[in-house]
């Protein structure tokens, strides 16, 4: 049959017009059935939503495109990205929900808290490529075959969350479009040592920080040729760096901080990553030399090389070439030679901390030629001589300067005084001599004037009152005389004033009441005479000042003998390694220190804020104030050695918090007050050498205490001293023998032989005592040195004291080894530990000591024996809680 070419020419076109329309109606329905699936999945994931604070969710309605909503974006008209991250949303979710968001590339959950697990990663759209879940409560295992289900992602934050178990060691196998993974901040563990890493030219950044990863680092990382970024730190690593990083010459950041690594500095990192700009290493056990080939990095801002074992001389001709230098940190090694005078070619260096090295030589006085950067200076802990060069005023940017335990001498340079940004000037324990530099009055920003253990002579500068910000003053053991400004009451954020150890005269100034900040007040061991200001029991203290003492590392020496004036002193301790002050002569003098050590002093309240308070050793009269008894942060007063009369105000037993009394060597009268007996922290009082009578309150733990810390009180009696007559508050006496007959004075020729006698065999007992106790004393002494350095390292780690007044129960809450907590008297805790023992003690920390008490179940406990919280009123005290380990039979 012949086919019309008219039809067929209309037929075609027609035929093409229906099956063009077919597909197009197609193609909207499917379009529409995608944007369909697209809001029901995200409305299902609203409704997974228990809390949402900031109301972003809200406008998630059906009767709205899901393009419009909060957190979504589209890509022609399909959802691409969804980022809801900071919105504080709380709720039980499962990625399944996002299965359907077939066109979804970004996903950012961060920083919400949510539960869940992390098999639901891999429920997650096929073609995402950014993965951010940082903060997001996600926990669980993390997924071995991620990249191989996801091989399109590119970067994935799954940062501070709970991932736990090991990493799988074919995690990274097959991430060839990755470019960041961040898993810091988990609690992985396992080793990384045998991690396969093959195809990974596109990885930049890598984080595995903060977790509990073991063992050496993987060498395959060096395949990985274009990294940028390498962060294993807070980790516990071992074994050497590997050469091979060398290889990574694109590396700018290198992280290996806090880790147990040791061997050496490989130089491959110096011969190759020329373009590194950060270089941490610091806390680990690295060994040998600081390597010349880092010179070859010229880009390099940071070096932190900080406590390790690295020896031998600084290579100065390192410095010459780091022109961009900001942070050069050495401190906590053994590094040897002059102090590297190339420094000066840092003009952008900020911060220099070589603090607890063996440095030596002076300080160049050209360190800072024309325009500086520098900052920070800190050099405590060396060997560095000569004198405070006065062109260190060109360091016009310096804030802090730390010099202490050197052998600096000569004066303090007037020229300090220009610079305007100074906050610290520490140098503690020096040879400097001279007047303190009336010019520092010019510092208007100087918050630390610690320069306590020099020569330093002249009276205090009443410029000094100028700097309004200055927090700790620290002049203790020098040669300063006149009396103490009344201008010290100007200072309202002073919170540490130490001037014992001096020749301050006259007497002490009413206006100190007005440093409503202070805390710490020790003025022993001066010529200060005249009667204790009541005002200084009723500081104002209105309202807290923020940041005080903030950054400061402080160690408290607590003098427990009788040789040493005082009973303590407070030191900064910031670079210092807990071996050299041993050197320090407030230690060396002293038959028996303790030492504290923390990161804050206090936390100030709005009562009365004075905590230590030390006026012993001076020429003080007249009475106790009554006033005292209202300052009820106050943990240490110590009055000895003075003329004071009178009473012992009663009022005294309210200081709830009072945990070392001494008042000894006075002239003060009448009975100890009852209300002593309410003193439940107390752990050391001396009353001893005075005129106080009557009987000694019999509550409390008064009664507890040796009976040496109430001697040479004719008229005193009761436990621990003789009792007291019958009725009569007075030391009992033994009846005389009256009507002695003649006939022994008939016999006293023969009894005089025998005295004589017996007087040259006690000679000779005594001095085979003397020689005995002097080697027991020297032994003792030697055994409390290692004793206390092992306690003052441990809480150099980790605090272990600080003065806070954080309002606790009036209990005692120990820990029971295994058990749940509970309450104690302090009744029972004397009993428990046997009176607090030598027996029973078990370490140190805090202000007290730890003793091991075994209950009358026969379970133990550890109970540390504190004075540092403030209570409320009434009976008890707290006893810091403590996972001391399981009790061994």
């Amino acid at each position: 049959m012949e086919i019309n070419p008219l039809l067929l020419f209309i037929h075609l076109p027609l035929s093409l017009i229906l099956m063009l329309f077919a597909s197009t109606l197609a193609a909207e329905q499917a379009g529409f059935s995608s944007v369909k699936t697209d809001t029901e999945a995200l409305i299902l994931f609203k409704k997974t939503i228990e809390n949402d604070p900031k109301q972003v969710l809200s406008g998630w309605k059906l009767n709205k495109s899901p393009c419009t909503w909060y957190g979504v974006s589209c890509n022609l008209g399909r959802v691409t990205q969804l980022d809801l991250s900071q919105c504080n949303l709380v709720g039980n979710l499962s990625f399944s929900v996002f299965a359907s968001l077939d066109m979804l590339t970004l996903l950012n959950l961060s920083s919400n808290s949510f539960t869940v697990n992390s098999t639901s990663l891999l429920q997650l759209p096929y073609g995402l490529k950014q993965l951010e879940l940082s903060f997001s409560g996600l926990a669980g295992l993390v997924p071995e075959n991620l990249f191989i289900k996801y091989p399109n992602l590119v970067y994935v934050d799954l940062s501070f969350n709970n991932l736990t178990g090991i990493i799988p060691e074919n995690l990274l196998i097959s991430s060839d479009k990755l470019e960041v993974l961040d898993l810091s901040f988990n609690n992985l563990t396992g080793s990384i040592a045998n991690m396969k890493v093959q195809t990974c030219n596109s990885l930049l950044h890598l984080d595995m920080s903060g977790n509990h990863i073991i063992d050496s680092l993987p060498y395959s990382l060096s395949n990985c040729t274009n990294l940028k970024s390498l962060n294993f730190s807070y980790n516990l690593l071992t074994g050497d760096i590997p050469q091979s990083f060398g290889d990574l010459t694109s590396l700018q950041r290198l992280d290996l901080s806090h880790n147990h690594l040791t061997g050496w500095i490989p130089s491959e990192l110096g011969n190759s990553c020329e373009s590194l700009v950060e270089l941490k290493l610091s806390y680990n056990n690295i060994t040998g030399t600081i390597p010349i080939s880092l010179s070859s990095c010229s880009w390099l801002q940071v070096i932190d090389f900080a406590n390790n074992n690295l020896t031998g001389p600084f290579p100065d001709s390192i410095l010459q070439n780091l022109g961009s230098l900001e942070s050069l940190l050495l401190s906590n090694n053994k590094i040897s030679g002059s102090f590297p005078a190339s420094i000066s070619s840092c003009k952008k260096l900020r911060v220099v901390d070589l603090s607890s090295n063996q440095f030596s030589g002076i300080i160049p006085a050209d360190l800072c030629p024309g325009a500086s950067s520098l900052e920070e200076l800190r050099l405590p802990d060396n060997l560095i001589t000569g004198q405070i060069p006065a062109e260190l005023s060109l360091c016009s940017q310096l804030k802090t300067i730390d010099f202490s335990i050197n052998y600096l001498n000569g004066t303090i340079p007037a020229e300090i005084g220009k610079l305007e940004n100074l906050e610290q000037l520490i140098a503690w324990y020096n040879g400097l001599d001279g007047n303190i530099p009336k010019e520092l009055g010019k510092c208007k920003n100087l918050r630390d004037l610690i320069l306590n253990n020099n020569y330093l002579s002249g009276e205090i500068p009443v410029e000094l009152f100028n700097c309004g910000n200055l927090e700790w003053i620290s002049l203790t053991s020098n040669g300063l005389t006149g009396q103490i400004p009344s201008q010290f009451g100007l200072l309202s954020r002073l919170a540490v004033l130490q001037l014992a150890n001096n020749s301050l005269n006259g007497e002490i100034p009413r206006e100190l009441a007005n440093c409503s900040s202070l805390v710490w007040l020790d003025l022993n061991s001066n010529r200060l005479t005249g009667e204790i200001p009541p005002r200084l029991g009723r500081q104002p203290g209105a309202r807290a000042l923020g940041g005080i003492l903030s950054g400061n590392t402080l160690v408290f020496v607590r003098n427990v003998g009788n040789s040493c004036k005082g009973v303590g002193g407070l030191l900064e301790f910031a670079g210092i390694r807990p071996e050299r002050l041993l050197q320090v002569p407030t230690l060396k003098s002293c038959d028996f220190t303790r030492m504290y050590s923390g990161a804050v002093l206090s936390l100030f309240t709005q009562y009365q804020t004075l905590e230590y308070l030390d006026l012993s050793y001076n020429e003080l009269r007249g009475k106790i104030p009554d006033e005292f008894g209202d300052m009820i942060a106050l943990q240490v007063l110590v009055l000895s050695h003075n003329h004071l009369s009178g009473e012992i105000p009663s009022s005294l037993g309210q200081l709830k918090n009072l945990g070392v009394f001494d008042a000894s060597h006075n002239r003060l009268q009448g009975n100890i007050p009852d209300s002593f007996s309410n003193l439940s922290f107390l752990v050391q009082i001396d009353l001893s050498n005075n005129e106080l009578t009557g009987r000694i309150p019999s509550r409390g733990q008064l009664s507890t205490l040796p009976a040496s810390q109430y001697a040479n009180n004719p008229g005193l009696c009761g436990v621990p001293l003789p009792e007291c007559q019958t009725g009569n508050d007075q030391p009992a006496t033994n009846p005389s023998e009256d009507g002695a007959n003649d006939g022994s004075r008939a016999s006293s020729s023969s009894w005089a032989n025998s005295i004589v006698l017996g007087v040259l065999i006690s000679v000779a007992s005594v001095c085979i005592l003397i020689v005995w106790a002097i080697a027991m004393r020297a032994r003792r002494k030697e055994a409390e040195e290692v004793k206390m350095l092992n306690i003052l390292q441990a809480s150099h780690a980790a605090t272990t004291w600080k003065i806070d007044k954080e309002k606790e129960p009036l209990s005692i809450n120990v820990a029971t080894f295994q058990r749940t907590l509970r309450k104690l008297k302090f009744s029972q805790l004397i009993e428990a530990t046997n009176g607090f023992s030598a027996e029973s003690l078990i370490g140190c920390g805090g202000f007290g000591e730890v003793f091991k008490a075994t209950l009358k179940d026969g379970s133990s406990v550890a109970n540390q024996e504190v004075n540092t919280v403030e209570l409320p009123g009434g009976q008890g005290i707290h006893g810091r809680n403590g996972n001391f380990g399981e009790d061994q039979p």
